[in-house]
């Protein structure tokens, strides 16, 4: 939209275009149950068991178990389904992909009198994530809208430096101004697409922009002549969807001293690929549209979409060290620790808005569409450390029953420039937007014959989400917080537990192994579609929400030799 007019105040500062945010590093930092059908039949509660290619990627000492060398092979279906829930409607879902969950090589020597001493090495590959999701809702519960909340962070910045054209025609690319006191993306977009317009006034015949800005959205109340405005009414809809994986590589070493004591450690090379495309459109009734040369005037927004686009990739390194003990053959204790993952990343992002707007007077059309450039940056993250522990005893020859705990430091998480330099806001909000995870796992084997093998697993993981991320969009929250977001992306999810059900068979014969899991995964989350923020009307407004819910299931098979 081209601005035909002059500002009088000087440049305020304002946030920076494209950064990441505390919301990235929890997406990007996710992990979830995954790995050989054994493993996954029994919750992943292998701490103190190991003996098994994916437990050597959580905790090391497990390959010290191995008595001989193994070779194996898994690939899993899953079947995700992903229901969105608000007030008067809901939607799903559904999705099936293919995957390869992990496959791997061990081989062990024996040493000793009595061949008790023994060298494992291994190399191994599990998938640690798969990001694979489509949301649709739509939102009925609204309070004000997202050009609100941009006006509101534009406030103070002189509407010259949003121009996309200036006075003369020429373009001014504000996208393209990388200082830190520059406008934000969103700003320059929301500007330039009439969704948020300035407030003005005159100067003898010349009209002037003042650096305060309104939204589409009117709360209504009382003019200044006394008279009731009736407040904006509308709705909204939104789409998230979600592609790409998290891979890990293991090279590990362990062994065993008299098998009474077993240890390991382990090296990890991750590779992270995470794309992300985002629609959100508002229908507002009784907005404030863009009046010409300048200002608003009252008029419907038939829409006011954004759209938004960002892929993150790259690669990351971790180190792992691990203990078991088996002070008797009914009983086995596990310790391991894990690293951060070390992670330099590489981002692209873009953004558009598409709007039309209509007024009274049905000569009055405005519409059309406005878009940033891309946007390529690099920038390290360094995800949660982990530490587990766990029990397994062995049940009468036949039976074994495995307990693990596991703590994962969410709120330890850390952003980094590309230059060394740390992202100071960024990671005191990761700090009091999440808190560490504890995961509860429980596994279960009985052997029905000496070849084959039932199993069942449950796993409860806690959410990271702290106290005041979870109030911040409600009533409770007490301390007026903003939830940070960045890019041309303002929605949030605050997730709630997460839970596992598994069961599964095993089989072999000769060497060969053949196993089978089924997992049930489910855990819901509030889709917030922006920060809770202080209006023009400096009332506390919140934002539209909606429900989220994920149960998805995996049938995993696994086949593998042992020599």
């Amino acid at each position: 939209m081209k601005k035909l007019i002059i500002s009088a105040l000087a440049l305020a500062p304002a946030a920076a275009a494209f950064a990441q945010s505390p919301v990235d590093a929890m997406a990007l930092s996710q992990t979830e149950l995954r790995g050989s059908a054994r493993f996954m039949s029994m919750a992943g509660a292998f701490t103190a068991l190991g003996a098994d290619i994916s437990a050597v990627g959580q905790n090391p000492a497990g390959i010290g178990m191995y008595r001989g060398s193994d070779i194996g092979l898994t690939l899993g279906i899953d079947m995700n389904s992903n229901k969105t829930q608000w007030d008067g409607g809901e939607n799903s879902q559904n999705s099936t992909l293919a995957n390869l969950n992990s496959a791997g090589y061990v081989g062990t020597m024996l040493f000793g009198e009595n061949r008790d001493n023994s060298v494992s090495w291994g190399f191994t590959y599990n998938r640690l994530y798969r990001f694979n999701r489509t949301y649709t809702g739509g939102l009925g519960n609204m309070q004000t809208s997202l050009s609100n909340y941009i006006a509101a962070i534009t406030n103070g910045v002189d509407p010259s430096s949003l121009w996309a054209v200036g006075p003369d025609g020429k373009d001014l690319y504000p996208y393209d101004n990388y200082d830190y006191n520059a406008p934000d993306w969103m700003s320059v977009l929301y500007y330039n697409s009439g969704m948020i317009n300035a407030e003005t006034y005159t100067d003898g015949n010349v009209i002037y922009e003042d650096s305060q800005y309104r939204g589409l959205w009117q709360h209504g109340g009382t003019d200044a002549l006394g008279n009731k405005v009736a407040p904006s009414t509308g709705a909204a809809d939104f789409q998230i969807r979600e592609k790409g994986h998290a891979d890990e590589y293991n090279i590990s070493l362990g062994g065993s001293i008299m098998n009474l004591v077993y240890w390991g450690i382990g090296v990890g090379i991750t590779d992270l690929d995470y794309s992300q495309e985002y629609w959100y459109n508002e229908q507002i009734d009784r907005a404030l549209v863009p009046n010409y040369p300048a200002g608003y005037q009252l008029g419907t927004a038939n829409y006011s979409e954004l759209y938004s686009f960002k892929r993150i990739s790259g690669t990351g390194a971790n180190f792992k060290i691990g203990a078991i003990i088996k002070p008797i053959n009914e009983l086995r204790i596990g310790v391991a620790v894990h690293t951060p993952t070390y992670y330099t990343l590489n981002s692209s992002s873009y953004g558009s808005t598409a709007f039309k707007f209509s007024t009274a007077d049905p000569s009055y059309k405005f519409s059309g569409s406005e878009s940033t450039p891309w946007d390529d940056y690099q920038f390290a993250l360094h995800t949660p450390w982990k530490l587990m522990a766990g029990v397994a005893g062995v049940i009468g020859g036949r039976a074994i029953l495995s307990v693990d705990y596991q703590y994962d430091a969410y709120g330890d998480m850390k952003l980094i420039y590309s230059g060394g330099d740390a992202m100071t806001l960024n990671n005191d909000n990761i700090a009091r937007y999440y808190k560490g995870t504890s995961t509860i796992r429980v596994g279960a084997e009985y052997r029905l014959t000496p070849r084959l093998s039932l199993r069942a697993g449950y796993s409860h993981t806690s959410t990271a989400s702290g106290s005041e991320l979870e109030n911040a969009n409600t009533d409770l929250n007490k301390s007026g917080m903003e939830v940070s977001t960045a890019g041309m992306n303002p929605s949030y999810n605050v997730n709630n537990a997460t839970r596992y059900i598994t069961c599964g068979l095993g089989y072999k014969v000769n060497g060969f192994y053949f196993d089978l899991a089924y997992v049930n995964k489910h855990r819901t989350s509030t889709f917030n579609a922006f920060t809770p923020f202080v209006d023009y009307d400096k009332v506390w407004t919140q934002a539209p929400t909606a429900k989220l819910t994920d149960n998805s299931s995996q049938i995993v098979a696994t086949i593998g030799y042992r020599f």
